[in-house]
Formats: structure tokens, sequence, C-alpha cells
């Protein structure tokens, strides 16, 4: 029976690359020479690495039939599967960082159009609050009989345009449509009337807006929306 070599007699010098390969898997072989032994750690680090992933390739490197294999992988062909796999690798995981990225992209931007769809729906509901509360109020006299409502009028314009565009792009609620679309009826009266109305008809758009308690549902439906309850 030969002897083992003596790890103390080994020459640094003489370590071939195959050698190294060889003394790999014998740690009480390994010379004392500080450099010889940070590069047999370097290729055993390497070769547990690749073990991790042999199942996964060894379908694709099957050995010719005469060649002779070790149970722990040829050592001889780590530099071959290294080639081929950490690109591989770090392709795939970089496909996958980028694939969540876009989601998380995707859903902050979708979640930030919810928001701001919201918070036009809510500044609707809030000013046309403001605008019956103001024509409830008794106003300048353009002359006897006819109430200034110039400002009333410009403002129910302006809503009367958020209006059109809050229908076209769609209602975070049901409910919150059709009061949209009774408060879209009474200021379309108010926004094409002169700016000087007669008595009798602010009166008539008073009375509209308290038959259909026009004031109290569009408080209540800004408040539901900024999460206040209903």
């Amino acid at each position: 029976m030969t002897a083992s070599p003596d790890p103390q007699r080994l020459d640094p010098s003489s370590l071939d690359e195959a050698r190294l390969f060889e003394l790999l898997e014998q740690p009480e072989l390994w010379p004392e020479d500080p450099a010889v032994q940070a590069e047999l750690a370097s290729l055993l680090e390497l070769h547990l690495g690749l073990g991790s992933h042999a199942a996964e390739l060894s379908e694709e490197l099957t050995p010719a039939p005469r060649v002779r294999w070790r149970a722990s992988w040829s050592l001889a062909a780590a530099a071959v599967f290294l080639v081929a796999l950490i690109p591989a690798f770090t392709a795939h995981q970089m496909t996958k960082r980028i694939q969540a990225q876009a989601r998380d992209t995707a859903r902050l931007e979708q979640l930030a159009q919810k928001r701001t769809q919201e918070r036009a729906w809510i500044d609707f509901f809030q000013q046309s609050t403001t605008l019956l509360q103001d024509f409830e109020q008794n106003p300048n006299l353009c002359k006897k009989g006819e109430e200034d409502r110039r400002q009333e009028r410009e403002m129910a314009r302006a809503l009367l345009e958020a209006s059109h565009q809050l229908a076209a792009q769609g209602a975070p609620l049901k409910e919150a449509e059709a009061i949209r679309a009774s408060l879209h009826s009474w200021l379309s009266e108010l926004a094409f009337e002169d700016s000087c109305l007669s008595v009798e008809r602010a009166q008539e758009l008073r009375q509209w807006a308290t038959a259909h308690n026009l004031e109290d549902k569009s408080e209540r439906m800004e408040r539901r929306l900024r999460g206040e309850g209903a």
C-alpha cells in the first residue's frame, strides 16, 4: 500500500492545476504555503457553489460515455460550468429585478392616478357645496328687483366644466355619479343665466336646490370620499 505524501514535503512550485484539483478533496495534504492554501480555498468555494446547481446543469452537460466522472462532479469541468452559469444566472436575476420594478412602478402610477381622480371629485363636491351656500345669501342688487349673481354664475361655469371631465373619467362610487348628475343640471341653469337675475328666477333656483337636497348630498359625499363616514 502506497503511503500518502507528506504534506510538509510538497513543493508548492510543483503544484500545477491538475495537482491542485487532486488536493482539493484531501485537505490533510494541503501544503503549509499560505498562497497555495488561499488558491485551494478559492477553488473549494467554487466547487461547492457549482455543486448546488448540479441538478439544473446535468441534463445539458451530460458527459460522453467514455469519460469517467466522479460522483462529486469533475472539478476539471468547473471552469466550463462557471462560464455558462454565472452570466445566465446574473441575467435571470436582473430580469426578475426589472420585472419587479416594472410591476411596482405600474402599481404606484395606478395608485397615484386613483388618488388624483378622487381628489378631483372631492374638490367638485366641496366647491358645489360652497356655491349652493353662497346662492342662499342675499346678494348685492343690480337694480331694484334684480340680484347680482355674476360671481356665482362664473363659479357655476367652472364647476360645469369640471363636471363634464368627471363624467368622462368615471365616478369612484355609483352614488357620487348620481349626485354629480343632479348638480350638473342645476349648474347648467345658473351658468347660462344673465349676471343679474330677477328675484323670481333666483328664488326658483334656490327652491330647485332645496327640493333635491343638493347642498346636503354634496357635502355628505365630500365627507364620504375623504373617508370621514357617510
